[in-house]
């Protein structure tokens, strides 16, 4: 049943109208105030329990009541915890039983599975919390981003590192112009989501009758379960279910790149890969964006991501801090007036570090990036990684995974008409079809 104020609103409409208010004072029609949510916890789906769960929940004004997974072992481990969620091991039989009983969702499954449920749950008018990439093809990310717009629901992708300290201090140092404008980036993780070699896995066999195999798979092209390859871990791997190291780490480290010189579309992308699988992500992936100049570059700029076993020799680059040297993981902005090193998770560091001795580095504090979300659906606070800010980045970044089937291919973007403009075969990866009985109005 649904539960209705004294005026006649319903608790959705309330906290959807509030979320999209965004603050905590604003008068509804019929005088309703927003101390009403803040009387009324979130009730929150988590689609996939293996992530956060525990970050969503340390906030007071939220609960889980329902909890959705497709390993039954997992889901009953994880549902100890939260003994009120009723469980299920198939999305869409959770929005047919309990439509009316959530406000939000909570998506941390596997890559290609991403878009579904959350579009789902936005096409009902509820709020969604989804885990980076946001997406698992370009074209999802388009339209959740425009989804959210026209329901007007609060939004929040999983970069939580967007809301930490070093990142938002990266973001003002870059800005505040002391490296004066940008020429140049290159951004790297050494982490190695990829395989060595191509094939499918030999080692398939029946699924456990714990894993409901047909919902892991999803919208995806079907592959019979093998044991170590898929579920639970190593999909990433896959070029059917996940966007290897690129979309693991560089969706973390290209945000406060492309935050801090407010980059639009990317114009061109060039990989310079080696010779792709037909199935897996390769371990050593290279890829040069160019993007037009704003505020913050010096004309055009240059972007070059490396992953795996290609990481950037720094050549020409200032001289690393004693110390620190080349980090595993990061990015590197190279200014007309010197250069800022961020190692991922870590503080910006000015380089040459003698030239700006005398600075005073922004302290920009940490913000909360679940509770943030959870305060915004509420109409408390705003979030600052929504599908409006967080669809054009994962565009950006599928971009260049999706250059990684074309090494050495430069291709032309047309932002507006989503499409490449001078090589057509690219395109039809841009939105690939889903496996029946999985489609969801508004994608594939």
């Amino acid at each position: 049943m649904t539960n209705t104020n004294s005026k006649g609103m319903s608790r959705r409409q309330f906290l959807r109208t509030m979320g999209a208010a965004g603050a905590a004072l604003t008068v509804l029609p019929g005088g309703i105030h927003a101390s009403y949510a803040a009387n009324s916890k979130l009730q929150v789906a988590s689609i996939g329990v293996g992530r956060n769960l525990p970050a969503l929940m340390s906030s007071e004004k939220m609960e889980f009541v329902a909890l959705c997974d497709v390993d039954a072992n997992q889901l009953e481990n994880v549902g100890a915890e939260y003994p009120d969620a009723r469980r299920f091991t198939d999305w869409r039989e959770l929005f047919d039983a309990m439509g009316d009983e959530i406000d939000a969702v909570h998506v941390p499954t596997p890559d290609h599975s991403h878009a579904g449920p959350a579009m789902r749950a936005i096409n009902m008018g509820k709020h969604a919390f989804v885990e980076k990439p946001l997406t698992h093809q370009v074209n999802e990310a388009r339209q959740l981003k425009l989804a959210a717009q026209r329901e007007g629901v609060v939004t929040q992708m999983g970069i939580q590192v967007h809301s930490s300290s070093s990142y938002r201090n990266a973001v003002a140092i870059v800005q505040s112009g002391i490296i004066g404008r940008v020429k140049e980036v290159h951004s790297w993780s050494d982490k190695t989501w990829g395989r060595d070699e191509d094939g499918l896995p030999g080692n398939t066999e029946e699924p456990p009758d714990t894993v409901n195999w047909d919902a892991w798979v999803g919208p995806a092209q079907w592959r019979d379960y093998a044991p170590g390859h898929y579920h639970r871990s190593n999909w990433r791997r896959w070029l059917d279910f996940g966007c290897g190291t690129m979309g693991d780490m560089g969706i973390h480290i290209l945000d406060p790149v492309a935050c801090a010189l407010e980059l639009g579309p990317p114009t061109t992308i060039l990989s310079q890969s080696p010779t792709p699988f037909e199935y897996a992500h390769r371990n050593a992936n290279r890829v040069r964006y160019t993007f037009a100049g704003t505020p913050y570059t010096d004309g055009e700029i240059a972007l070059t991501w490396y992953d795996g076993r290609d990481m950037p020799e720094p050549d020409g680059w200032p001289e690393l801090p004693d110390g620190i040297g080349m980090p595993g993981q990061g990015s590197i902005f190279l200014g007309e007036e010197g250069a800022l090193l961020l190692p991922h998770g870590d503080r910006p560091y000015l380089i040459p570090e003698e030239d700006f001795a005398d600075f005073e580095s922004p302290s920009m504090g940490s913000n909360n990036h679940y509770h943030q979300w959870v305060n915004a659906c509420l109409g408390e606070d705003e979030t600052s990684a929504g599908f409006d800010y967080s669809g054009p980045l994962t565009e950006m970044l599928l971009l260049g995974v999706l250059a990684c089937r074309f090494p050495t291919q430069e291709m032309h973007w047309d932002a507006e008409a989503m499409q490449f403009t001078n090589f057509s075969e690219a395109n039809a990866l841009l939105k690939i079809p889903y496996r029946e009985g999985w489609e969801v109005e508004g994608l594939a």
